[in-house]
């Protein structure tokens, strides 16, 4: 059985994708119906954008989501399931049939100004992504950060060595210290708490976001980035997107979800993002790849860069 995975972490912006939106077939295609939803003009707004979570970037990464997944199923067929995590749950959304392309557009400019109103106040915790930091001393960098006053919590299991935290801000530089003296590397910081219980008020503006837009169950399974869980009625899935942001991510589960349901091959689809590396030694993975030319990747004379290949599996 082949999956499809919509993965990404954070939307790129015009310098890596916009050759990608003006040249690619498919993304043309959606893209122009993109703007007819909205009215507007999508890829001048995003050539000057210069962050990443701006609502034509996150525009322009469900486009390019949708239109790597038109080709891939034209190429390869429908898969049989498909899984996201984070921003990666609406064009998943739209590729399991729960939702329309025209709702998952404006529901994508609902979200992003709930989560952009939300984050404009700072609630005290950002989040931070490390690599090489096992479960055991993921757990000591939080008792650590706790016994000076600070708060953390797990945000994202990404791998057993691979971790997204929240922490109070000013016990990040103590948290930073704790990844590198264990031989950890940390990687990456996001100015706000990201899937933690603090967001409690945004899921509610995002309940009341979602609220107004129809949902139906879906065609093609939808495994949750929460549990592993296969979720497929409407319900489910609009709840899935409004607790996204105060329910950690555990991908491990998803892995072993996949697995137990036959699957053997997955399509990553997106922009250049962690879940490629975090599904080749499971699976037999093909990744649909916009961002080629930025990533210094020979690109074809139609279509999109494709990196693929099986990494034997240890586990």
């Amino acid at each position: 059985m082949r999956a499809v995975l919509f993965g990404g972490t954070v939307p790129p912006l015009h310098a890596k994708v916009g050759e990608f939106l003006e040249t690619d077939s498919y993304a043309r295609e959606r893209l122009a119906q993109a703007e007819e939803v909205l009215g507007d003009r999508v890829l001048p707004r995003f050539s000057q954008a210069t962050e990443s979570y701006s609502p034509e970037a996150r525009q322009a990464y469900l486009v390019t989501c949708v239109a790597l997944a038109d080709r891939a199923r034209d190429e390869d067929g429908e898969a049989g399931v498909c899984a996201a995590a984070s921003i990666g749950h609406l064009p998943a959304l739209h590729y399991s049939g729960a939702l329309s392309f025209a709702d998952m557009v404006l529901l994508g400019e609902a979200v992003t100004a709930c989560e952009n109103e939300w984050n404009a106040t700072d609630h005290g915790l950002v989040s931070h992504f490390m690599y090489r930091v096992g479960r055991d001393r993921l757990a000591q960098l939080c008792a650590e950060v706790e016994a000076e006053g600070g708060r953390a919590e797990v945000a994202g299991h990404f791998s057993d060595t691979i971790h997204l935290l929240n922490v109070s801000a000013g016990s990040l530089p103590q948290l930073e210290r704790g990844v590198r003296a264990g031989g950890g590397v940390p990687v990456l910081t996001f100015p706000q708490a990201e899937h933690s219980g603090v967001n409690a008020p945004l899921r509610d503006r995002i309940g009341e976001a979602v609220s107004g837009f129809r949902f139906r169950d879906a065609r093609v399974g939808f495994v949750r980035g929460a549990d592993g869980a296969l979720v497929d009625s409407a319900e489910d899935l609009r709840s899935l997107l409004r607790d996204d942001c105060v329910t950690p991510v555990d991908f491990p589960l998803v892995v072993d979800r996949l697995r137990a349901l036959g699957v053997d091959r997955v399509h990553v689809i997106g922009p250049g993002n962690l879940f490629e590396r975090l599904t080749k030694e499971h699976f037999d993975v093909t990744v649909l790849v916009p961002d080629a030319r930025a990533r210094g990747l020979e690109v074809p004379d139609s279509g999109p860069a494709r990196v693929g290949g099986r990494v034997p599996s240890n586990t």
